[in-house]
């Protein structure tokens, strides 16, 4: 698996369609984001509105900026997605919701946002399949990466060194080489890819960067 996933970041039905259709053509791995407004103040396409995943060869994971995170996991599945990203902050019942997404099928990860303690996500680290570290504060584009983040990355590691990290926003070819460092896994990328000249070849120098510099850390 790629370990940088363009991620699809839209607000209306006609930057979803040509972020998609961008984006289809040039990963095997897409991420769409889902704002409700209420956790982000942003809002999305709704889970409906997209189309029918299953007829595309990509694998797809949704990045839920919404509360009540559980009441869209049904949907997901009968869209077509394999991987279901929610935020600690949005709900006080992580490990139920953990659960239905699992009996879903689905990979089950937990995200958490800059400003959020890293304890807060350390009982739920044995039973999901990964963490998604926001290096910006979610539903917003075109941000720099917060530092701190760093740290909470580094302090995850040395408390687990094998559970996957995931890493979505304020990415670019300053912020990359740190967190190949940090033996982060995947890399999220939005803007910088789908609004760049040649987004082909801006994922691909992304993807062949975040491989040396990893290589270069074993």
């Amino acid at each position: 698996m790629a370990p940088i996933i363009p991620t699809v970041f839209a607000q209306n039905k006609f930057q979803f369609k040509k972020r998609f259709s961008k984006l289809i053509k040039i990963s095997k791995n897409i991420q769409i984001d889902f704002m409700d407004g209420k956790f982000v103040k942003s809002k999305s396409v709704k889970i409906r509105q997209i189309p029918n995943l299953k007829i595309y060869p990509n694998n797809f994971e949704a990045h839920l900026m919404t509360k009540n995170p559980e009441k869209s996991i049904i949907q997901l599945k009968q869209k077509g997605f394999k991987k279901v990203i929610f935020h600690i902050e949005s709900t006080k019942n992580s490990g139920k919701i953990i659960k239905k997404i699992k009996s879903q099928k689905m990979q089950a990860w937990l995200a958490i946002n800059p400003e959020t303690p890293l304890k807060s996500i350390i009982p739920y680290t044995s039973k999901v399949q990964g963490i998604l570290f926001l290096g910006v504060k979610p539903g917003k584009e075109h941000q720099s990466f917060i530092p701190q983040v760093y740290k909470k990355i580094q302090a995850l590691r040395k408390i687990n060194n094998k559970i996957p990290i995931q890493v979505d926003g304020g990415i670019n070819n300053s912020t990359l080489p740190k967190l190949a460092k940090l033996k982060v896994n995947y890399i999220n990328s939005g803007s910088f890819i789908s609004d760049s000249k040649n987004p082909k070849q801006t994922y691909k120098n992304l993807v062949q960067l975040f491989n040396t510099l990893r290589g270069e850390q074993c």
